[in-house]
């Protein structure tokens, strides 16, 4: 059995990776992203505007507030359902076309039922509704409510606690949530 891309786009919602937000927020990093690295050089993130090696607090919270402006189409201050499926939307193809280009494995322009169990089982989530993200339930995710979740990632990667997360504080938090080898 093998999916063409046509079949692939009528799927595509249930297999696209991540929230809208997450979505937005790659979006605004990229936008922001500064020239690549030197060859040889660790990557920058994109995240660190001032190029200092290191995410402030403050450079984490701007990215944050360029993806939620671009959610926010008619600038209320919120964000509500229609805003974020407008925004999956215009974001579905491009994301359908990268997914289903990770998993035609054999670039065959289909994707087999062996591809496409090998994709499912590399963790590939359906897109949720505003979800966990809407605290209070009111049906619109505020500014506040959309930082919370990148603010609270930020601190619990700012191991002392100085405003900055360093790549050796990002690397110390990927290694703590590593699996124990044997």
């Amino acid at each position: 059995m093998t999916m063409d891309k046509a079949t692939m786009i009528g799927a595509g919602v249930a297999l696209v990776l991540g929230a809208a937000a997450v979505a937005a927020t790659a979006s605004a990093q990229t936008k922001a992203a500064p020239a690549p690295a030197a060859k040889g050089a660790p990557a920058r993130h994109p995240a660190d505007a001032d190029g200092d090696g290191r995410v402030s607090k403050a450079e984490q919270s701007a990215v944050s507030r360029r993806a939620f402006s671009q959610l926010d189409t008619n600038k209320d201050g919120k964000v509500v359902a229609a805003e974020l499926q407008a925004a999956r939307q215009a974001g579905l193809r491009a994301n359908v076309d990268r997914q289903f280009a990770a998993m035609d494995a054999d670039k065959n322009g289909s994707i087999s039922k062996a591809e496409f169990t090998a994709a499912a089982t590399r963790g590939v989530k359906p897109v949720t509704e505003l979800g966990a993200m809407d605290a209070n339930k009111d049906g619109s995710i505020s500014a506040a409510e959309f930082e919370a979740p990148s603010a609270a990632g930020f601190n619990r990667l700012d191991a002392n606690k100085d405003g900055f997360v360093t790549p050796a504080e990002a690397q110390a938090a990927q290694a703590s949530r590593a699996p124990a080898k044997k």
